[in-house]
């Protein structure tokens, strides 16, 4: 410390311990702020395709288009 007396020492020390959490309670909104954006961008290039430069996951299989076929028979398991 200064030297500046009790008082004036406490206070700056105070004083510090505050700016340290100021800073890491912005610090951690920035993170949350900057995952948000990480995770909507990757939920628009999932769901649509042209934004964001990735591939859309509709109608993206080259082999099939249209709906979905089942490859054996479906039977219900409530079925007697």
């Amino acid at each position: 410390m200064s030297g500046g007396g009790v008082f004036t020492d406490i206070l700056a020390a105070a004083g510090r311990i505050f700016e340290v959490m100021v800073e890491g309670h912005w610090e951690t909104v920035g993170m949350l702020f900057d995952s948000l954006g990480k995770g909507t961008m990757r939920i628009n290039r999932n769901a649509y395709g042209n934004m964001g430069g990735g591939t859309s996951l509709r109608g993206s299989s080259p082999e099939v288009t249209g709906y979905a076929v089942p490859s054996k028979e479906v039977t219900s398991k409530f079925a007697k």
